[in-house]
């Protein structure tokens, strides 16, 4: 019988992998067979024509004002006097700079657009404000507006390219010998009846029609832009003016055509209370369908410091980071990272490592004030850029980046190398937001104050919530795997169970026991095949670790113990999954821009490459997901747990770029936000990883936080600028302790950042892994960890007690490796990273290990 049932199993097998074969066949033939045009948004060209004033702005808080010549302003702190430059003052004299990086220095945009070639970077600087293709406005409502035209744009000089012979002598009768001379030898006089004699006649009648019945004067086509100046203020000694170059312009009957990249970009600027807000609308920005625009950077060089200025850049890289000033750190690469890490609706050839932030805040720090800038708005499509001085100016700079159009690259045939580019077919929603808030001294922790406050008032949510008393302790069960074993003669990809409901019983009951408190048990691979599992399209308990007999009585155990206990699921990927499965690959999964389907790969770590040799996986549509996630909802309504665990949404944002169905990245954000309330509207808590700012408001508790975030070479300190911003208003943790290659740096990070602790468990012996894609869990035996870890979560909660529900006040680096964390009662929480002890007089902190010390102990 069990023969029958394997041999029916490949059968099924065969069947659906043909089925899927003809709708391919079948459907997919169009696919490549329409073009999709991009939306036209033609670019124009303005001119500034204003006096020069100084435009201004003035609250209780803060003075802005604007120099109409050039853009530039400057933003000033009332209460402090402290005063931020959109670019620096000393700009001219940096010893540094090469010409193309001067203009850098005074650019307020940089815009980059693609060719085939590659992508292309247009500073506004050189490309606009030099040649004032840009217009000023100051709005009713206390904003002040700029339309940029940025391109390789040709002034328009106030001179006549032709002119009749009788207006030509007109102007010049009214000049000075020498002026008239000089102007002269710019123009040459093309006469009706010696047209014949000229090679260019046919070219000359073209362009100029009346040349052929009267004398004209005109331009010679080598004529420089700096002579153009010059004549133009011949003929303005002549009286010539805007009327008779109106009048001149009617003899040329084929305009010179600018068939260069020009791009209409539009900011913004307001004061809102004690911000300074940057918008840049997404559907103001123009562009030639040949030139599409991919990204624009937004002030580059607001709040530059100079060579002698003490100070750091704030960077989110993980809890946050500093780069100090002028750390000389030159031959590290500068720092770049995506807000919310990769969408992986764009391909990615490789992948070295995942850069991401996951809370949307940048800033300057000096002794004499700070800023941070708050990325709203449609904030999911920013990257953040900074550097020191050295590279390619005297100056330290930070700076958000944002995508515009998607694209990707497309190869026509495997017989030529020829590339296309694919890209969006129109431009995103929303804007680009940006709040500069300036905060008083030069203290991050002030700053993560200050962006702290921000989150109160962004997010009502924020207001409300109730934390745990005790330092919440996160564990995570791997209930089942997949696992090729060989079955009469046969490799069968096989469910193994790595931890029954029975077993997560025991650990649940053995960590009481040990009065854990706030603890929370994550149910990880307890369905759907396990921990790679399949769509949620129905929800099926592995009937290996006990069914949904076994989940039932361990749900209601854990609650008479006062645990809180989650489900685990993932929504926005297909694992193993197939058309009897109630997914389809070709209707049911994200494409991208050249609407081949999303098929992923791990990475391999030699390599760095898609690892092709191990089981695809597949990015499915977002409404897809949406569904998934609320029949996960729905199932566990009913099941008398805590609530759900997200293993995507919180920390993944990936879009689906196929044409006729595109649902952007924002839209993703969205659709997440909606899943989070509706499991919160079924009465379950929310568990999310890592914690992506716009998830924090609807998760109750965070885990898997990445502290202290990637060690760049280029980063100075790791400071927990986020962690400050969330204590005391949200449960959150580090990553599993115990699965870290150095356990002990990570529970001394999770001191520091005033989080709880996390840790990965299985019951059975590790050595199920072998032979298996699951060595991440090597570490992660409940047995050889059990008396370690009872013991250090005892400890931590007993020390830290009272703390979890208080704000950080003070952060300060000791010395190297040695930090001190303050909460607002007084107790501070030292912690000494070195493998020898710290000893400052009465303060002395044992090796490898943190001190909790009460305000009242001192």
């Amino acid at each position: 019988m069990r023969k029958k049932s394997i041999i029916r199993r490949l059968l099924s097998w065969i069947i659906a992998l043909a089925l899927i074969a003809a709708l391919v066949i079948f459907v997919g033939i169009p696919l490549y067979s329409q073009k999709d045009e991009q939306v036209d948004n033609p670019p124009s060209i303005s001119y500034y024509e204003g006096e020069g004033k100084k435009l201004t702005m003035e609250n209780d808080s803060l003075a802005f004002e604007l120099d109409e010549n050039n853009t530039h302003f400057q933003l000033t702190d009332k209460r402090t006097g402290k005063t931020w430059y959109s670019n620096p003052q000393d700009r001219a004299s940096d010893p540094i700079a090469l010409t193309s990086n001067k203009d850098t220095l005074s650019a307020t945009l940089l815009v980059t657009y693609t060719t085939s070639s590659g992508e292309v970077t247009l500073n506004n600087y050189a490309y606009s404000i030099q040649n004032q293709t840009y217009t000023v406005e100051q709005l009713e409502d206390q904003a002040i507006q700029v339309e940029y035209s940025v391109g390789e744009i040709e002034k328009v000089f106030m001179i006549p390219t032709a002119i009749t012979k009788e207006r030509y002598n007109a102007f010049t009768d009214n000049m000075s010998k020498s002026t008239k001379k000089k102007l002269s030898s710019n123009y040459s006089l093309v006469e009706p009846d010696k047209l014949d004699s000229r090679s260019n006649k046919d070219e000359l009648i073209a362009m100029y029609p009346s040349i052929t019945e009267q004398a004209l004067y005109i331009l010679k086509s080598e004529t420089s832009a700096d002579n153009k100046g010059k004549i133009e203020g011949y003929f303005k000694e002549g009286g010539y003016t805007e009327e008779d170059f109106a009048i001149d312009e009617m003899l040329v009957a084929q305009k010179a055509d600018n068939s260069g990249p020009v791009f209409n970009v539009t900011v913004i600027y307001r004061l809102e209370d004690d911000e300074l807000t940057v918008e840049i609308p997404y559907k103001k920005i123009r562009y030639k369908a040949e030139y599409p625009i991919t990204y624009v950077s937004v002030l580059p060089m607001f709040g530059a410091a100079g060579t002698q200025q003490e100070g750091a850049i704030m960077l989110p890289e993980g809890g946050g980071a500093l780069i100090r000033y002028n750390n000389g750190k030159l031959s590290q690469n500068p720092y770049y990272a995506n807000l919310y890490g990769w969408d992986y609706g764009i391909q990615r050839k490789e992948a070295v490592s995942e850069t991401k932030n996951t809370f949307p805040v940048f800033g300057m720090m000096q002794p004499d004030g700070s800023f941070i800038c708050v990325m709203e708005g449609s904030n999911s499509y920013a990257g953040v850029n900074a550097d020191i001085s050295g590279r390619y100016n005297s100056y330290n700079t930070v700076y958000a980046m944002y995508n515009v159009l998607h694209y990707d690259q497309y190869n026509v045939s495997a017989k030529t190398p020829r590339l296309v580019y694919m890209y969006e077919n129109d431009l995103p929603e929303g804007s680009i937001l940006q709040r500069y808030r300036p905060v008083a001294g030069g203290d991050y922790v002030a700053m993560a104050t200050a962006y702290g406050d921000y989150l109160q008032k962004h997010y009502p949510e924020m207001q409300t919530k109730q934390v745990s008393e005790d330092m919440p302790v996160n564990v995570e069960l791997v209930g089942a795997i997949n696992k090729m074993q060989v079955k009469f003669g046969l490799p069968i990809d096989s469910v193994v169970a790595t931890t029954t409901f029975d077993q997560a019983l025991e650990i649940i009951t053995d960590l009481s026991n040990q009065h854990v408190n706030a603890l929370n048990v994550r149910m990880t691979g307890w369905s759907n095949g396990g921990v790679r599992q399949k769509v949620l399209t129905g929800v099926h308990v592995v009937g290996a670790m006990g069914g949904e007999k076994g989940l039932k009585k361990l749900a209601e155990e854990a609650k008479k113990q006062g645990v809180s206990l989650f489900f685990d699921g993932i929504t926005c990927f297909a694992y193993h999954s197939n058309i009897f499965d109630g997914f389809s690959t070709f209707s049911d999964t994200a494409r991208h821009t050249t609407r081949e389907q999303v098929k992923l790969y791990p990475y391999d770590i030699v390599t760095y490459q898609p690892a092709e040799w191990l089981d695809e996986f597949y990015l499915v549509k977002p409404s897809y997901a949406k569904q998934n996630a609320s029949n996960l909802i729905h199932y566990l309504q009913d099941k008398q747990v805590s609530g759900v665990a997200f293993r995507d949404i919180g920390n993944l944002l990936s879009a689906d770029y196929y044409s006729r169905e595109l649902v952007t990245r924002e839209q993703v954000k969205q659709l997440n936000i909606e899943t989070m309330q509706e499991a919160r509207a079924a009465g379950e808590k929310v568990i999310i990883k890592e914690g992506n700012e716009y998830a924090v408001p609807y998760a109750d508790l965070i885990t898997d936080m990445n502290l202290s975030g990637i060690p760049y070479a280029i980063i100075d300190d790791h400071i927990p600028f986020y962690q400050i911003a969330l204590h005391g208003h949200q449960d959150y943790t580090g990553s599993a302790i115990n699965l870290e290659g150095d356990y002990q740096t990570a529970l001394l990070e999770c001191a520091e950042y005033g989080a709880g602790l996390n840790f990965t468990f299985m019951y059975a012996n590790t050595a199920v892994l072998q032979d298996t894609n699951y060595s991440c869990f090597t570490s992660s035996g409940y047995q050889n960890w059990k008396e370690h870890v009872t013991a250090m979560i005892t400890r931590y909660q007993q020390e830290m007690k009272g703390l979890n529900r208080l704000a950080i006040t003070g952060h300060e680096i000791l010395a190297d490796n040695v930090t001190a964390t303050t909460y607002e009662d007084g107790t501070t929480v030292y912690v000494n990273y070195n493998t020898t002890a710290y000893d400052a007089g009465a303060l002395q902190i044992p090796a490898r290990d943190y001190l909790v010390e009460r305000g009242n102990e001192r």
